[in-house]
């Protein structure tokens, strides 16, 4: 019988505050080659209006468990999760599951195309297999050594 996930809320990084949370929390040491920073990937939003990061919450307690970052890309018309990041004092209890299924369902809100894409690290064999299990399906493409992964949000 398999746990359920726990409740998240994805949350704009409104203040200085969020952002500096944001950039205290880290993946496992294992696990740093495969996804860029938090302080990376806030830069990136900085520079990059099409952008949304955004603070996973745990329901329960509000406490700052998670980052990602989704953005739509103007010439497929499809949404990117660019990033997806859990903090390792919390990796393991379903935030990641809940984290992606809160933003699945935030994306089809959105306007663009049905279609979502990611990029995994072939060797993040945790990732890709939350992936799968969500419905993704990889594609045979590879974009900077990342397997790219799709799926439809209807």
């Amino acid at each position: 019988m398999s746990t359920p996930c726990p409740s998240v809320l994805l949350v704009a990084l409104s203040s200085a505050e969020e952002q500096a949370q944001c950039r205290a929390l880290r993946v496992r040491d294992e696990q740093s080659d495969f996804i860029a920073s938090n302080s990376e990937s806030l830069e990136q939003a900085a520079d990059s209006p099409w952008c949304e990061p955004l603070a996973v919450r745990a329901l329960h307690s509000g406490e700052m468990v998670g980052f990602l970052m989704h953005a739509l890309d103007p010439d497929e018309n499809s949404r990117w999760i660019y990033r997806l990041m859990i903090d390792h004092q919390h990796q393991g209890r379903g935030y990641g599951r809940a984290a992606l299924r809160a933003l699945l369902a935030y994306l089809q809100q959105l306007p663009g195309g049905p279609g979502v894409a990611l990029g995994v690290a072939p060797e993040n064999i945790g990732a890709r297999r939350l992936y799968a299990g969500e419905g993704f399906v990889e594609t045979g493409e590879v974009i900077d050594g990342e397997l790219i992964m799709r799926r439809m949000l209807v």
